[in-house]
């Protein structure tokens, strides 16, 4: 287990935005309060991209299981996009 890791970066203002791992374990995603999706290294705990993915919050993020390069996320501005 790896305790105590932290991954800066994205702002959250007050929201519970989820977070996702990728399929084989690599990244971990998140939505934020600016509605932004952001992709973090998991060994470095680096921030590996930044998407402007939402006009307001985006507050879930899935990753597909099966097109491990796709991301489902979803936000208060009400939309559901699909990404590659």
């Amino acid at each position: 287990m790896q305790r105590g890791r932290k991954f800066g970066g994205h702002s959250t203002s007050g929201y519970a935005c989820n977070v996702g791992f990728s399929p084989d374990g690599k990244y971990l995603i998140s939505g934020d309060a600016r509605g932004q999706l952001i992709v973090w290294e998991w060994k470095t705990g680096q921030i590996v991209k930044r998407i402007e993915a939402h006009s307001k919050v985006c507050i879930d993020v899935q990753w597909n299981p099966q097109e491990t390069s796709r991301v489902a996320t979803c936000s208060w501005d009400g939309t559901i996009k699909y990404w590659d």
